[in-house]
């Protein structure tokens, strides 16, 4: 399988019960990104694995990013794990969908519209332009069983 970058933001964790109408993003400092909307936090360095230097270049194939995430232990925190998406949907029609995790956050919480993506907010390494295949990021939906839906994030 192909190997294409864990995006390490896209790893959440479930913790607190808060929901709201309005999607807003709280910095929870050391790191982390928490969405009320979706009630996850995310990781604020998208290429965490390659920061922290878990894996030299954080380009993953599915079964690594996903063994990865499973064993993360971040700021206190073991239970990450990467985003969902939406299989009859994978693409989120522009984010609507909160069971595509990774669209809603770029399109409906971080208000991008369309190719390429300009915003990524509070969210640091998220793409690095002209590096192949370094802004493509894995989600936890499986396809069949030698594809899973992955996320790419055009360059502004």
């Amino acid at each position: 399988m192909k190997k294409i970058s864990i995006c390490l933001m896209m790893l959440v964790l479930f913790f607190g019960l808060a929901v709201s109408t309005h999607a807003t993003l709280i910095n929870r400092g050391r790191g982390m990104i928490y969405s009320t909307e979706l009630n996850v936090t995310w990781l604020q360095d998208a290429k965490y694995a390659r920061t922290a230097g878990c894996d030299a270049d954080g380009l993953m194939t599915w079964y690594e990013a996903m063994s990865w995430a499973a064993n993360l232990s971040y700021a206190g925190y073991t239970d990450w794990r990467l985003p969902t998406s939406d299989p009859n949907n994978p693409g989120g029609d522009g984010g609507g969908s909160k069971l595509n995790e990774m669209a809603y956050l770029i399109y409906t919480e971080l208000f991008n519209s369309g190719y390429p993506h300009g915003n990524y907010g509070p969210f640091i390494n998220a793409e690095d332009p002209g590096v192949s295949g370094d802004d493509i990021y894995w989600t936890s939906t499986e396809i069949d069983y030698n594809r899973a839906w992955n996320y790419y994030l055009e360059c502004g």
